[in-house]
């Protein structure tokens, strides 16, 4: 909330540090796989540490520029001053890189995978949500903000990094025989497609013709659609285990279907929404997001985008035909009874997933 709500850039790296330190901790807590947990721990806090230290440089190399830390002073300086850009050109791709960082996208991803896997799966649900959502209204905050004269420099930057993100992110997922892995390469394919969605905020940022959500409030409803599915498919995938551990491989979760089939069911509702498909939730966000990039002038950009999105649509469909279509391959894997935060939190997601549509008029 700190980082999103700051006014000014240190303020904005006081937040983000507040974000990540705890993380470093609660990823390494996974008692019965500590070895995977604490190495995954580690690697998140020396990539976050450099990150972090990356961030802090263009904050440096911006108030160089600028005399301030305040995004408006910085957003004044653009207009007024006469010297060279490229100190604050310098600046604002040192902060990209901080802030895309926690988004997980292209090419700063490769974290991801590997601390999802690793730690708590509580944890992992709420980095994937709660510090992308966090990220992303921080870093429309500080390009809109601070930043907005520097557009034509930083909208280039962006589509590319989302392309890369949108393509890099569905191609590697189709690879994945791991349900934990399979959901972290999601994360970072939808951090492409939010991406897109910053870009048409930013650009359309007068809003949109009447009867149609405007672009910023389309960015959220996507975040919304996105995070509901999200929590609701890390919140199944706790109920599948061996004994009493975890498992996430393709071969224990084949033939889900049959052993629970509305467990199997509620996580297609989900996977369906992470892949778009019409009647849930994140269909039509992906459809606002789109809408407002389209009128914010970047037509090439949510063409690219969809046809990323149907190559995602391949991996959910393969977990989907795994639940469905293939027998039990391990009688040792059985579900769990859920208990009442579990089952909360899943029935919430569900809700969250159908009932956004009738929240909307398109």
């Amino acid at each position: 909330m700190i980082f999103v709500a700051a006014n000014d850039l240190l303020t904005m790296f006081v937040g983000l540090e507040i974000l990540s330190l705890p993380l470093y901790v609660l990823c390494s807590l996974a008692r019965r796989r500590r070895l995977l947990s604490q190495e995954s721990s580690l690697k998140y806090f020396l990539l976050g540490s450099l990150s972090s230290a990356l961030f802090l440089y263009g904050v440096a190399l911006i108030y160089g520029y600028a005399g301030g830390f305040g995004l408006t002073k910085i957003g004044l300086a653009q207009m007024y001053e006469q010297q060279s850009p490229w100190l604050l050109l310098a600046g604002l791709g040192l902060v990209c890189v901080g802030v895309t960082f926690k988004m997980g996208a292209v090419p700063f991803h490769n974290w991801v995978p590997d601390v999802y896997q690793g730690a708590p799966t509580p944890v992992t649900a709420f980095m994937a949500v709660c510090t992308k959502i966090a990220a992303v209204f921080g870093l429309t905050r500080l390009l809109y903000v601070g930043l907005g004269a520097l557009a034509w420099d930083w909208q280039v930057l962006l589509a590319v990094i989302a392309v890369a993100t949108m393509f890099i992110g569905s191609a590697v997922a189709l690879w994945q025989n791991d349900v934990k892995r399979l959901l972290a390469y999601s994360a970072i394919a939808h951090a492409g497609f939010i991406l897109v969605g910053m870009l048409g905020a930013v650009a359309a940022q007068s809003g949109l013709a009447d009867g149609h959500v405007g672009s910023y409030a389309s960015m959220a409803f996507y975040l919304g659609a996105y995070g509901f599915a999200t929590l609701g498919a890390f919140a199944i995938l706790t109920m599948v285990r061996r004994g009493s551990q975890e498992v996430t491989g393709f071969d224990a979760w084949a033939g889900l279907g049959r052993r629970s089939p509305l467990l199997a069911i509620l996580m297609t509702i989900f996977l369906l929404s992470m892949a778009g498909i019409p009647l849930t939730g994140g269909f039509v966000g992906k459809l606002l997001v789109f809408t407002s990039a389209w009128r914010g002038g970047f037509e090439w950009l949510v063409c690219v985008a969809v046809m990323a999105s149907v190559l995602a649509m391949a991996f959910y469909f393969k977990l989907i035909a795994v639940m469905f279509g293939r027998e039990p391959a391990q009688d040792d894997v059985a579900v769990a009874p859920a208990g009442i935060g579990t089952q909360l939190v899943i029935w919430i997601g569900v809700l969250g997933t159908v009932v956004l549509l009738s929240l909307i008029h398109i």
